[in-house]
């Protein structure tokens, strides 16, 4: 069983039209635990498409804890502790990061913010595989609070 023939992963093969091992997954096809098929919670918008003005898992316990406990990992570096757009990215290279006070910012509907946190703007990366959406939900309520606070 050590010397029987068999194909590697990316190698070539004559056998078939293309020239590849690997095949093309079935049109259609959905890897396991990754139908999104709540656009709500994914994406955040409701049926029409319209962002969210509400963050669908308010009301959950602990949720601005968790996203307190998240901003502080992927955020904090770049939007400071307070949200004020003044972190380490502001300290060494004078880069200003978006400040959550800033009416602007605050004005921004909840699906907004967390398609933002998702897809990134501007000079900030998206965050969609690193930060799964629950986490990036309660990341915006963290965010909603901060702003609660500084008022």
């Amino acid at each position: 069983m050590d010397l029987q023939p068999k194909y590697m992963a990316q190698a070539e093969s004559d056998f078939f039209y293309n020239g590849a091992t690997m095949r093309p997954p079935v049109e259609g096809t959905v890897a396991r635990g990754r139908l999104n098929g709540d656009s709500l919670l994914y994406e955040g918008k409701d049926a029409s498409g319209a962002f969210t003005t509400t963050n669908p898992l308010a009301g959950r316990d602990r949720l601005a804890e968790r996203g307190h406990d998240r901003y502080a990992i992927f955020c904090q570096p770049c939007h400071g502790e307070t949200g004020n757009g003044r972190g380490m990215l502001f300290e060494r290279a004078g880069v200003q990061s978006g400040d959550f006070n800033d009416p602007r910012i605050a004005a921004l509907p909840d699906g907004q913010v967390f398609d933002v946190i998702t897809n990134g703007v501007g000079l900030m990366a998206g965050y969609r595989y690193p930060i799964p959406p629950e986490d990036r939900w309660a990341i915006v309520a963290y965010v909603r609070q901060l702003q609660q606070e500084s008022r």
